[in-house]
């Protein structure tokens, strides 16, 4: 009935490295002991923990090398399990390999810089294992960062090769990858070996245009607003033999970073996330033992940091917002020209219109061009304008340019690529004259024209293939130019002007469709807020700041108009929000206070809204879902692969027999050799494979855009072209095909033991601890019904048992809250007398069924619980078999709840797989998948197996099988583990991403056979 999780008893931490070798932190100078590094004075008699290791670059079987080295000890560590360890790592971002380490109960996990160790113990957590960092390749010495650069030089596949040799040699980088659609190329290296800006120094020296477009470096700065530093006084002396008991007692808790005790003064102070772990709640697990007060609360620390962004420079623009009561997507275009026209960056430096709010935010420079004058301009255009807020009059200042960390969105530049520029059109109207000496006679001397043409459209080819072959590589644009030299060799004038001006034309329109599948991408990664109207924690006053420098636990005020910077809390207002950015849902939902609301979203209504941050920007759902969109467009598939390794071989092979042709038949007589050079020069022309490389990519990238539109994130073009093999799909019951919203149905006692208080009581106690939707409705029921969490009642070794229950010692007894499996294991299932037949009806009626037992007592109370099925689950079910595919459900329920929603939804009973545990599904599903000797070869052909869950337990099948499909609502690591994320959890978008893959493999066979 509850997730898999153990609790975690040991420390998991960073520490960096002094000279000497040793740990050591220097805000932690004057603590006796610091958790993460676990270093005492020895002669105070306390072991020293696990030794700090340097960071180590191993061999990857990647196209690039360089991977981190992570080792892991696992307490209750059992080798058979390797393999699902392995199967649950590798779906992680970045986690590569997974091996047995040279010492009992360790594991090395290979990875790369956008792994996250945290993640990996979080993971082993949930699979029922206690685990810690046994070794740390992460430090000050050696640290690797991912940073994003936009290369525009980048037209097709056959330019990554270049940019590779040019990047790989670098000192400290680790890994590169390029994504051709987005032209965009991820770097992991080492900052204080080379940074983000000396990397697209070296790539514009040789040729491509580049620019920063987010440096690593500073995203880890802009990760520690996150994290904030708790004191605690502890009301008694304390002793060395204190300090693991505190450590111990505050290191389990996620998202707790550090610890350290002051023995002599009686302080601890704990760096933590503070949207993971609070203050008090840090002061509640040291009380059990220790009598301490909060000095100073985490969150207020991050808050005393924050007001430092009250004074940074002010820039001479400020944010001022107009009202159009006609705007419409149809004259974002006009208005778009107009400003483009009208004004230069300089007055205008962004604009960005949103038509659900009927509002364009403006960043205006007010001595240059105040907001009446732009209102008057698109006044001319037939728009109804007014001026919501004058930036200006309201001292809206925006912070300078340089204090953001990701570019400006929206901005009055240009996209050059997408002109015709006048040396191409100059080079097609002399090739057209050239071609007019086929008429003869005194035209005839038109054909020197074509030289003209060549003049005009083939330099900018030329020096893309001087540079080329200086780096000893030779791609498309050393194929155009030999054939254009060859034809000017022959005498070919309009031969040679045709290849000129075709080429160039041919650049023009490849460089068109990929800027429309960057636009479609760009729109994802825009939702991003750039800033936030951060509210002043002690004065009130509200400043704009850049949107990453806003810490948790701060106040920001959203306008109307206004995207919410952070995931957070409703304090103060009422007002409807466009959440279509996320989920895909049109209609804007109420907010009112004490309402939760998301990053990315929308204030559509008329009122403000002031609202407390639970998260950074870095971590909220917009953020979340850019970076998965992201990581999908560099999750290149097997057809893309395929289509480069195919180009790469095809090229030079073409050159060869182009070469034989235009050498050899010259030994036999001019006239031959002549024809036949020309011939070979045709073969190089034709034969060029750009349209070969770039169709497949803007294919993919088209795809994904359009599904993450609609609120469906897929990672990467290898999960879109396995939906259109599915054969099979697996279907988790509750909070898949339910809604995963319980409600507490009945409640007894057993016997004259104890009363409906004392059950909700130990229910309230043993199932706070968890995170599973059925724990949390349990909880909820307890409030409502006025029982607290009780305060007179002592709970020990609080334990989650895998796919059964939970057990606790309270007040010095074993205490079990389970399913039927956990009390029949128990031999307490035969106690519950009368109630048997009451629990079974339930259950076979549709309800979860649960029991509270006592030891030395049997079972003392039952209870049970529903969950309404999904709207749309039954339509989409129906589709998907119209469709050809199986659908089976897997859960861990009883059969009678099982074969209910079953029922309901259409799925034969056959197809039903009841009371399974996590390790069960994973099997289950792995039984169904088709070796590699037996996979279909034919992209039609159906072999594919899908798993769609929610849950935590569910993330190992999700990772095992071909596809995993993860609800949104439900847990991170599910999504995580999943290629394909619905994030509103609307089923019937199952039904259109299978569609869609389908279609997409369809398109890109049409390109490769055309």
């Amino acid at each position: 009935m509850t997730s898999a999780e153990v609790d975690v008893s040991n420390p998991t931490f960073l520490a960096t490295l002094n000279k000497e070798g040793t740990a050591s932190h220097p805000f932690f100078v004057n603590f006796e002991s610091c958790l993460e590094c676990n270093v005492i004075d020895e002669e105070k008699g306390t072991e020293k923990g696990p030794s700090i290791s340097d960071i180590e670059l191993t061999e990857s079987n990647s196209d690039v090398e360089g991977s981190l080295t992570t080792r892991i000890f696992i307490e209750n560590f059992d080798p058979g399990k390797l393999e699902v360890i392995h199967s649950v790592f590798v779906p992680l971002a970045g986690i590569k390999r997974v091996s047995l380490g040279t010492e009992e109960n360790l594991i090395n996990v290979e990875h790369d810089a956008s792994a996250e160790s945290s993640q990996m113990l979080e993971t082993l957590k949930a699979l029922g294992f206690r685990s810690f960092l046994n070794e740390s390749f992460e430090n000050e010495s050696s640290q690797v960062v991912r940073s994003q650069l936009y290369v525009q030089g980048i037209c097709c596949a056959s330019e990554c090769p270049s940019i590779k040799k040019i990047v790989k040699p670098l000192p400290g980088v680790t890994k590169i990858q390029i994504n051709v659609t987005t032209k965009m190329v991820y770097v992991q290296h080492d900052p204080q070996a080379i940074t983000a800006d000396e990397i697209a120094t070296a790539l514009h020296g040789q040729g491509f245009e580049s620019r920063v477009y987010k440096d690593g470096l500073n995203q880890q700065t802009v990760q520690s607003v996150s994290v904030g530093r708790t004191t605690l006084h502890i009301d008694k002396g304390l002793n060395k033999n204190d300090v693991p008991n505190i450590q111990k007692a505050l290191g389990g808790l996620q998202g707790v970073k550090r610890v350290g005790v002051n023995v002599t003064e009686g302080v601890v102070c704990i760096e933590h996330k503070v949207a993971q772990v609070t203050a008090l709640k840090l002061q509640n697990c040291l009380r059990v033992d220790y009598a301490c007060s909060i000095a100073l609360d985490g969150e207020e620390e991050i808050n005393q940091r924050a007001i430092s962004d009250f004074t940074m420079a002010r820039s001479k623009f400020v944010e001022s917002t107009l009202s159009l009561s006609n705007l419409t997507n149809d004259n974002i275009g006009m208005i778009e020209e107009a400003f483009r026209q009208n004004y230069v960056a300089a007055q205008l430096r962004a604009f960005y219109p949103h038509v659900p709010s009927k509002t364009i935010k403006l960043e205006h420079n007010p001595s240059l061009l105040d907001v009446e004058r732009i209102a008057n301009l698109l006044k001319t255009i037939e728009l109804d304008v007014s001026i919501a807020i004058n930036g200006a009059e309201e001292n809206l200042a925006l912070p300078l340019l340089e204090d953001y960390d990701t570019p400006i969105y929206g901005g009055m530049e240009g996209d050059a690529e997408l002109r015709l520029h006048l040396n191409v059109i100059l080079s097609g109207v002399f090739w057209f004259i050239s071609i007019l000496s086929f008429v003869g006679g005194a035209w005839e001397y038109l054909e020197y024209v074509g030289l003209l043409s060549v003049l005009c459209g083939l330099p900018p080819i030329t020096i893309k293939a001087y540079r080329t072959i200086r780096r000893c590589q030779f791609d498309a644009n050393c194929m155009m130019v030999t054939a254009a030299f060859g034809a000017i060799a022959l005498q070919e004038y309009d031969e040679a002007a045709s290849v000129a001006f075709l080429f160039a034309v041919s650049e023009y329109l490849e460089s068109k469709a990929s800027a429309r599948a960057r636009k479609a991408l760009g729109s994802i990664v825009n939702l991003r807020p750039d800033h936030a109207n951060l509210v002043h924690p002690v004065t009130g006053e509200v400043i704009i700041t850049p949107a990453e420098r806003v810490p948790v636990g701060s106040l920001i005020r959203v306008r109307t108009g206004d995207k919410i910077a952070a995931d957070g809390v409703v304090v103060e207002g009422a007002s409807a929000i466009d959440e279509s950015s996320l989920t895909g849902e049109a209609l804007p939902i109420v907010k009112k206070r004490n309402d939760e609301v998301s990053g990315g979203s929308i204030n559509v209504g008329e009122s403000p809204l002031d609202i407390k941050t639970t998260c950074s920007v870095e971590d909220s759902a917009v953020s979340r879902l850019i970076r998965l969109v992201e990581d999908a467009q560099a999750n290149r598939s097997p057809t893309e692969k395929l289509v480069d390794r195919f180009a790469k071989a095809y090229t030079p092979l073409v050159v060869l027999m182009a070469f034989l042709m235009c050498t050899i038949p010259w030994l036999i007589s001019p006239e031959i050799g002549h024809q036949w050079t020309l011939n070979g020069l045709i073969i190089i022309v034709i034969a060029c494979p750009c349209a070969l490389t770039i169709s497949t990519p803007v294919t993919y990238a088209a795809a994904l855009a359009a599904t993450a539109q609609r609120g469906i994130i897929v990672k990467g073009g290898s999960s879109l072209e396995a939906l259109g093999s599915v054969e099979k799909i697996i279907f988790d019951k509750t909070g898949t095909l339910t809604t995963g919203e319980f409600v507490l149905s009945e409640l007894h006692s057993v016997g004259d033991h104890f009363s409906r208080r004392d059950m909700l009581e130990y229910l309230h106690l043993l199932e706070s601890p968890s995170s599973h939707p059925l724990s949390s409705t349990l909880v909820r029921a307890a409030r409502e019904e006025g029982v607290g969490l009780p305060q007179h009642r002592k709970m020990t070794n609080h334990t989650i048992l895998k796919g059964e229950g939970i057990v606790a010692d309270v007040d010095g007894k074993k205490v079990y809250i389970g399913n039927k499996r956990l009390f029949m294991r128990l031999g307490m299932y035969e106690t519950l007398g009368s109630f048997k037949d009451k629990a079974e009806s339930w259950s076979n009626g549709g309800c979860t069924v649960g029991f509270i037992g006592i030891d030395g007592k049997g079972i003392v109370g039952v209870f049970s619980v529903t969950d309404a099925v999904r709207t749309e689950a039954k339509d989409s079910i129906n589709s998907l078999r119209e469709g050809g595919i199986d659908v089976l459900m897997l859960t861990g329920d009883s059969e009678g709840a099982a074969n209910s929603v079953a029922k309901q939804v259409g799925i034969p009973t056959d197809s039903v797989h009841c009371q399974l545990l996590p390790e069960d599904k994973l099997h289950f599903v792995g039984s169904l998948i088709q070796p590699p000797s037996r996979r279909c070869t034919n992209c039609t052909s159906r072999c594919g197996v899908m798993m769609v869950g929610d849950g935590i337990n569910d993330a190992p099948a999700l990772a095992v099988a071909d596809i995993g499909v993860a609800m949104g609502e439900g847990a991170a690591l599910a999504m995580e583990m999943s290629d394909i994320t619905l994030m509103d959890c609307n089923l019937s978008k199952l039904v259109y991403v299978i569609q869609m893959g389908t279609r997409t493999v369809i398109t890109i066979q049409e390109n490769i056979c055309l």
